[in-house]
C-alpha cells in the first residue's frame, strides 16, 4: 500500500480572535476545499501553545487523543488574582510512567479573570497559583509543568512564598526533594530594569506611569528578600540566589520566572519546546511533507522563542520550510530567508481592515469570505523551441473538484480536453493569452511567461463578459512579478497541488496544443502536431534539415548536438 502524503497543521492561537484548535480546523477546511486529490493526503492537526491562555485545553485534547486513560482533569479550590474563591482545572497525566501535573497559571491568576477596572498589579498576587501547586503535590505528582503566560500579577511570586503566602518557603524546599518543576516561558526578559517584568509587562496589567516606579521598587524588595531566603537554604538554592535577578526569562509573568527558578529550582523552557516534547512534534515534522503553522500577528518576536520559531527550527533540522498563516505579517523577507520559512499567508491581504480581519478570522482562514476571489495562473510551452508561450488565469467556484483534475502533464490528451470543457463551462472566470516567439526573444522566456499571466489576469471575465478582479493570486513555480496591489503566492509544483492552478495549467496546455496543431498544417516537416515544438529528436533533425521558421525562438539553444550544427 502506498503511504499517503502528510500535511501537518501546528498553529498557535490567533490571540483575541481564535483558539489554536479553531485555527487548525479552519486551515484544514481550506485545504480540503482547494487541494488537488485530497484523498491522497493525510492531514494531522496538532494545535500548539506556549504556556499562556488555552494551553491546558491544548494539552488535554492532545493527550486524551493519544492516550485517553492517561489524562485526567481535576478541579482545584483556589482563588483569583484578588484572592476571591474560584475553582480551576488542573491536568494530571502520566509520562514515562511518572505522574505529572500541568497547571495553566491564567486559570487562577490570569488577566482575563478580572474586569477592566479591576486590573491593578499593586493589588493582584499569585496566592491562588500556590494553592494549585500544593494540590498537585498532594495528588502525588513527581513533575509539575506550569504555563505562566497571560498573568495579571507583578509580585515575583510573593503571594506564594512571601509572608502570608500560600506555601511557606520551607515547604517549597521539601517539595523540591520529590518533585521536579518545569516552566513554560516564552520571553527572555530579566526580573528588573528597563527590560524587566515591571517596565515591559505591568502596563498591560493595569499599571500607569505613576505606579510603575512604585512597582519596580517593590520588585527590588521582593528580589532582595528572595535572595536572602535562598542563601539561607544553602546548596543549590544559594547558588541560584545570585542569578535570580539576571536569569533570562526571570521577568516572565510578573517575575514568576525568577521565583520558580530560585525557590522551585525550576527549569525555564520555551513554551513551544515543552509542548513539542510532550506532543512528539519533532517526530510528526520528520514524517510530514508539508508543515503549516501560524499565529495572529507574525512579527520579529514570533521568531524569538515562540511557537513559530520552534516549529521553524525543527523544520530546518529536516530541511523543510514551514508555511505560515497569520492575521498580519510584519516579518521582513530577509528574516524569512534567514529562518528558512516558506510562503506566508496573511488574512489582511484579503481583508485589510484590522478589526474586521480579527472578527472574521475564522471565515477568512476557511477561504469562505464573500469578497474572496482566488485566481490560479500557469503557463504552457515555456521549454519549447518554437511557437508562443500560452498563459491562463482561472477562478473556480468555491469547493470545485473533479476526480481527474491535476497537473496537465499528468493527464492524457483526451482527459485534458474533457477537463477543458468542464473548466470553461463551470469556472467563475477564465482567460487564456499567448506571447509570441519574437516577444520571447526580446524579453526572455521567464519574463514572457509572467507577462502572459499578467495579461490573462487583465482579461479575466465571467460568463456575462464582465471583468473579474481577483483578490488573491496563486502562481505555479517560484517566480512572479507583482500584479498591481493584489497579493500573490508562488507555489512550486502548484499545478499538482492547488485546484485553481491545475485548472489554469489545463487551459494553457490545451489552448497551446490546439494552436500548434493548426500551425503544423503550415509546417508539417517539424512534427508539431505530435511534439508541440518541444525539443524532441525529430524536431531538432527537422531544424537541421529545413532551417528555422518565423515561429522559432532564436534566443533558445537551437542546436543538434549529434550533428554539431549551430543554427
Amino acid at each position: 500500500m502506498v503511504s499517503k502524503r502528510k500535511i501537518l497543521i501546528v498553529p498557535d492561537k490567533f490571540k483575541g480572535s481564535l483558539s489554536a484548535s479553531k485555527v487548525a480546523d479552519a486551515i484544514e477546511e481550506a485545504i480540503r476545499m482547494r487541494i488537488v486529490h485530497i484523498s491522497d493526503m493525510e492531514i494531522e492537526k496538532v494545535p500548539m501553545a506556549d504556556g499562556g491562555d488555552g494551553s491546558l485545553d491544548i494539552m488535554y485534547t492532545a493527550l486524551s487523543r493519544e492516550s485517553p486513560s492517561e489524562a485526567t482533569l481535576i478541579e482545584v479550590e483556589c482563588c483569583d488574582p484578588l484572592r476571591r474563591p474560584l475553582t480551576a482545572p488542573m491536568l494530571l497525566f502520566r509520562s514515562d510512567g511518572e505522574l505529572c501535573a500541568f497547571i495553566e497559571m491564567a486559570r487562577c491568576c490570569g488577566l482575563t479573570l478580572l474586569k477592566e477596572e479591576e486590573r491593578d498589579p499593586l493589588k493582584t498576587d499569585t496566592f491562588g497559583l500556590g494553592l494549585m501547586i500544593r494540590a498537585a503535590a498532594e495528588a502525588g505528582v513527581r513533575r509539575i509543568i506550569i504555563g505562566i503566560g497571560g498573568s495579571a500579577t507583578n509580585d515575583m511570586g510573593f503571594g506564594i512564598w512571601g509572608e502570608g503566602g500560600s506555601i511557606p518557603p520551607e515547604e517549597i524546599v521539601r517539595m523540591c526533594d520529590t518533585i521536579s518543576f518545569q516552566v513554560a516561558c516564552d520571553v527572555e526578559n530579566p526580573l528588573l530594569g528597563p527590560d524587566g517584568a515591571t517596565m515591559i509587562y505591568a502596563p498591560q496589567k493595569g499599571a500607569n506611569r505613576m505606579t510603575l516606579p512604585l512597582l519596580e521598587q517593590r520588585m527590588e524588595l521582593y528580589a532582595a528578600k528572595a535572595q536572602m531566603l535562598l542563601k539561607s537554604f544553602g546548596g543549590e538554592f544559594a547558588k541560584r540566589a545570585a542569578k535570580v535577578t539576571a536569569i533570562p526569562g526571570g521577568g516572565a509573568a510578573g517575575g514568576l520566572g525568577a521565583a520558580f527558578y530560585g525557590f522551585f529550582r525550576a527549569e525555564l523552557l520555551p513554551g513551544w519546546q515543552l509542548f513539542s516534547e510532550i506532543l512528539s512534534i519533532e517526530k510528526k515534522i520528520a514524517s510530514a511533507e508539508t508543515i503549516i503553522t501560524g499565529e495572529g500577528r507574525f512579527d520579529s518576536q514570533s521568531l524569538q522563542g515562540k511557537v513559530i520559531d520552534g516549529i521553524a527550527s525543527l523544520c530546518r533540522k529536516y530541511d523543510k520550510r514551514p508555511v505560515v498563516v497569520c492575521g498580519e505579517n510584519r516579518v521582513s523577507p530577509e528574516l524569512l530567508k534567514k529562518h528558512k520559512i516558506g510562503n506566508v499567508y496573511q488574512l489582511m491581504d484579503i481583508c485589510p481592515d484590522r478589526q474586521s480581519c480579527i472578527l472574521s478570522a475564522e471565515m477568512l482562514l476557511r477561504g469562505d469570505y464573500p469578497a474572496l476571489i482566488e485566481a490560479g495562473c500557469d503557463e504552457a510551452g515555456r521549454g519549447c523551441l518554437a511557437g508562443p508561450v500560452f498563459a491562463a488565469a482561472v477562478v473556480l467556484p468555491h469547493g470545485f473538484s473533479h476526480p481527474l483534475l491535476n497537473d496537465s502533464k499528468q493527464l492524457n490528451a483526451g482527459q485534458r480536453e474533457q477537463l477543458r470543457e468542464i473548466i470553461e463551462r463551470e469556472a467563475l472566470a477564465w482567460s487564456v493569452v499567448s506571447i509570441d516567439a519574437q516577444e520571447i526573444d526580446r524579453i526572455n522566456i521567464l519574463n514572457a511567461s509572467i507577462k502572459g499571466m499578467h495579461r490573462a489576469l487583465d482579461n479575466l471575465k465571467n460568463s456575462a463578459g464582465e471583468k473579474v478582479i481577483p483578490s488573491l493570486i496563486f502562481v505555479d513555480g517560484n517566480r512572479f512579478h507583482p500584479y498591481g496591489e493584489i497579493p500573490h503566492h508562488c507555489i512550486v509544483k502548484g499545478d499538482g497541488k492547488l485546484s485553481c492552478i491545475a485548472a489554469a495549467s489545463i487551459l494553457a496546455k490545451t489552448h497551446r496544443d490546439e494552436y500548434m496543431r493548426h500551425l503544423a498544417t503550415q509546417y508539417p516537416q517539424y512534427g508539431w502536431e505530435e511534439n508541440m515544438a518541444y525539443p524532441t529528436a525529430k524536431h531538432r533533425e527537422a531544424i537541421a534539415l529545413y532551417g528555422l521558421t518565423p515561429y522559432h525562438r532564436r534566443s533558445f539553444n537551437l542546436i543538434d548536438n549529434q550533428l554539431n550544427l549551430h543554427i
